[in-house]
């Protein structure tokens, strides 16, 4: 974690300490009030109760985000968590038979598929810290927030030849999980003077309040009510496709 944020800022500073005579004279380089588009790829890693089940996973999203004239920012967003395995392989060993597999209607193994599927959605605030002041669009993005989490294990079977995971027990093994979450973020945001490349990367931090909301697990034969807490820090990055909804002109300057 302390090599990405030692890595965002040196890009940040990197950026900010490029200006040349054109660039002062280019109204697009001051503070602007900016409505963003955002397309965004988190590499994500669990905590506490969640990382009893999942490992590693990714996420991407889509949302909206309002940069102020006075750097003040408003986003909204959401995201769609997925991975192609879990860590907890033991949930299916009651239906497993002496030869160690789970049979299908015809008593050979059964074909079926585990994995992550989740959800979240986050209404966030915050602000950008300019280092230059003939870019205050860039600097370090630094946001809070409230939202949303769910996750579940995706039990995929084919061709519905499992009996006992159909659609009317598979809630009983799929950990249906979700609650409250709260959110920070901390990275460099970057709007370029032609306005192709506008990013932002850095550390986002997720924790959420959850519950399981099936109440009953079948592989333990217990109930499951205990409040959760789970995390998630990730590594994340986003593109930026930026609408300028005011820019200041030229003559509104003077340069001693």
């Amino acid at each position: 974690m302390k090599t990405y944020l030692l890595l965002i800022l040196s890009i940040g500073i990197l950026f900010s300490n490029e200006v040349s005579a054109q660039e002062k004279n280019d109204p697009y380089l001051f503070s602007n009030k900016i409505f963003s588009f955002q397309f965004l790829l988190n590499m994500q890693s669990p905590g506490g109760d969640m990382a009893k089940t999942f490992g590693n996973h990714a996420s991407i999203g889509f949302g909206g985000l309002l940069k102020t004239k006075n750097n003040w920012v408003l986003s909204a967003e959401g995201n769609y968590l997925f991975a192609g395995d879990i860590k907890n392989l033991s949930i299916f060993d009651h239906l497993s038979n002496e030869a160690g597999y789970i049979p299908n209607n015809t008593g050979t193994p059964a074909n079926y598929s585990l994995g992550l599927r989740g959800m979240s959605f986050f209404l966030k605030a915050g602000r950008v810290f300019a280092f230059n002041k003939f870019k205050k669009n860039n600097g370090i993005l630094y946001q809070a927030g409230i939202g949303y989490l769910q996750h579940k294990i995706n039990i995929q079977t084919y061709q519905n030849e499992v009996p006992p995971l159909n659609e009317n027990y598979v809630v009983g093994y799929d950990r249906l999980t979700d609650g409250l979450a709260l959110n920070q973020f901390l990275g460099y945001q970057f709007y370029s003077q032609n306005r192709f490349i506008n990013f932002f990367a850095g550390i986002d931090f997720s924790v959420a309040y959850s519950k399981n909301r099936r109440g009953f697990n079948y592989d333990t034969r217990q109930f499951d009510n205990e409040n959760k807490t789970d995390y998630l820090i990730a590594f994340r990055a986003g593109w930026l496709i930026p609408i300028y909804l005011h820019s200041k002109q030229e003559d509104e300057f003077h340069f001693r």
